[in-house]
């Protein structure tokens, strides 16, 4: 592994700087903002929610058209413009003066953080590699993680030595005067062949030519349900975790005291998964990559004690390094990578469509009276029923 990661330094380390600067626009980063936000703009949890959620799909609905353009100019033309553009969206969070500006700032921090610099990573990483596609993916997604360590304390730090504002101004700042420039020059020492431009009607006849391709699949169809099983869940308990955890009766700093468990074991999927990848496929590796989650949704229903949340957020986190290098891979193994930015453009807008409406699922249920325990028994069942598909599509050998 050590080898591999010297051998290519330049190449992990472009994907692994785009994803540990997607924190930005990622949820874990935007939440330490969002009592600041209130108190700024005068929004209670519940308004600044609904932004955030608007935000988000908005974002979605974005996402195929912009981050299908990878598939059209040099990479280095695309990063660089995302990058200038998760530090634009950084300023004008900074300089929000009201819901609006605030909505439009959100939208753009999801939009270029969350979307596009993740986007450029796995695109980027999938197409320099191919014998040895897993482990690469697996070496450059640890920015998230690394990401989830390193921002949450500079930036509660930031807020409280010099405020909000001038803290998000500042990891603007950081990504067009030192991001940028780090990414160019390490773009600079890889070869890459410069992608087909095509002008605006040929970009259009390939972004549909692509979106075709994964529609005729038989087994996109029926992998799509299983897709949506790990963003709709984890998101769904890790926006409520603190609502489950008072349920429960279990301390707020047993929340904060799980989160490492989390990042450790999100490695080492992220680790495991490339391993697995490249010896067998990735289409195999997608058949077991949500039961670490479900093993944790059980954990969750069926425990009262402590020390179920951490072992629920310990199983989440491994669940997420196997997907996080999974799904990328496969659509290499499926479609090559000539339209790969087309197609993981179109399916995490689809995951993001997902995600966005678990917090309210999730939220509407608690206050239906649901139990903690009915809703991860039902979460683990319709899981289990989702899964079923693409084991079938995998052992029929569907394309």
């Amino acid at each position: 592994m050590f080898a591999f990661a010297r051998q290519h330094a330049r190449a992990l380390a472009f994907g692994a700087l785009h994803a540990f600067y997607s924190a930005p626009g990622q949820t874990f980063c935007i939440g330490l903002f969002v009592t600041s936000f209130g108190v700024d703009f005068g929004l209670d949890p519940a308004a600044v929610g609904a932004l955030y959620l608007g935000a988000t799909l908005a974002s979605a609905a974005t996402l195929l058209f912009v981050g299908h353009w990878i598939d059209h100019i040099r990479l280095v033309h695309f990063s660089a413009a995302v990058i200038v553009g998760i530090g634009i969206a950084c300023l004008v969070t900074a300089a929000s003066t009201g819901p609006v500006t605030l909505f439009i700032a959100l939208y753009l921090l999801r939009l270029t953080g969350q979307g596009l610099m993740v986007h450029v990573e796995a695109t980027a990483t999938a197409r320099t590699f191919e014998r040895e596609r897993g482990r690469a993916l697996g070496i450059t997604a640890l920015g998230i993680p690394l990401s989830e360590v390193v921002f949450p304390p500079l930036a509660v730090a930031g807020i409280a030595a010099i405020g909000w504002r001038p803290t998000y101004a500042l990891i603007g700042a950081v990504a067009l005067l030192v991001l940028l420039p780090v990414t160019q020059w390490l773009l600079s020492g890889i070869a890459r062949s410069p992608r087909e431009a095509g002008g605006a009607n040929g970009a259009l006849r390939r972004l549909i030519d692509g979106l075709a391709v994964l529609l005729r699949s038989r087994y996109v169809w029926a992998a799509l349900p299983a897709m949506a099983i790990f963003p709709f869940y984890a998101t769904a308990i890790m926006f409520h975790i603190t609502n489950i955890a008072g349920i429960r009766g279990w301390p707020v700093s047993l929340v904060a005291a799980s989160f490492p468990v989390m990042a450790l074991a999100n490695i080492s999927g992220l680790f495991i998964s490339g391993q697995i990848i490249d010896r067998l496929s990735a289409r195999k590796m997608f058949l077991f990559q949500t039961l670490p989650m479900l093993c944790g949704v059980v954990v969750l229903g069926a425990v009262a004690e402590p020390w179920a949340l951490p072992v629920t957020m310990g199983l989440i986190g491994f669940s997420g390094g196997l997907s996080k290098t999974t799904l990328t891979a496969m659509w290499a193994e499926l479609f090559g990578t000539e339209t790969l930015g087309t197609i993981r453009s179109a399916v995490a807008m689809y995951m993001v469509f997902a995600s966005a409406l678990a917090p309210f699922v999730l939220g509407a249920a608690l206050a239906a009276g649901w139990s903690v325990s009915t809703v991860m028994t039902w979460f683990a069942v319709v899981g289990v029923i989702l899964i079923t598909p693409p084991m079938v599509a995998e052992r029929y050998a569907f394309r």
